[in-house]
C-alpha cells in the first residue's frame, strides 16, 4: 500500500509478533488505530499468475475507520511530516521492520502503550494483514498486471 501522505490516529505500537500467512509464518510489527486515512491510495496484491491493483482517485484520501484497527506491518517506510499534530520539517526519513525497531519505539513508547498522532508523506506499507476498520476508497479503480 503507497500512499502520498498516512496519517495514523490514536497509533498504539504493541511490539513484534508472530504471525501466519499462506506463505508461512512472518514477524510483523503490530499497530493498533483509531483511524487511518491515505491520500492517494494505491494498492497492490499478488493474485496467482497476477498482481492485483485498487487505486484510489488522484489526489482523494482514503479513509479506514470504525471498530479499533490492528495493523500486521511487514515494513513502514515514509518521511515524518507529523507527530501530534505538529508539522515536522521533512528530514526525518524512517524505515520501520521486525529487525530495525529502534529502542526508543520498543522499550519506551511500546511499553507505555502511548496514543500517537503520526503523519508519514511518501508512505509505504507492506501489510501482512489487517482487522477492524472500514475502508472507503473515493473514485476506487481495480485492475491487473502480470506478475
Amino acid at each position: 500500500m503507497r500512499g502520498s501522505r498516512l496519517d495514523l490516529h490514536d497509533l498504539v505500537f504493541q511490539g513484534v509478533v508472530t504471525v501466519n500467512t499462506a506463505a508461512g509464518p512472518k514477524r510483523v510489527l503490530k499497530f493498533s488505530a483509531a483511524a487511518v486515512t491515505i491520500r492517494d491510495l494505491k494498492m497492490a496484491v499478488p493474485v496467482g499468475p497476477q498482481i492485483q491493483h485498487i487505486d484510489g482517485a488522484p489526489g482523494s484520501t482514503s479513509t479506514l475507520e470504525g471498530d479499533e484497527i490492528t495493523m500486521y506491518v511487514e515494513s513502514l517506510t515514509g518521511t515524518v511530516s507529523g507527530v501530534e499534530n505538529l508539522p515536522a520539517p521533512p528530514v526525518l526519513r524512517v524505515h520501520l521492520t521486525p529487525d530495525t525497531v529502534p529502542e526508543w519505539l520498543y522499550e519506551t513508547i511500546g511499553k507505555l502503550g502511548l496514543k500517537l498522532q503520526l503523519s508519514l508523506d511518501d508512505a509505504d506499507i507492506d501489510q501482512a494483514g489487517q482487522t477492524g476498520g472500514q475502508l472507503a476508497i473515493p473514485g476506487i479503480h481495480g485492475y491487473g498486471t502480470p506478475r
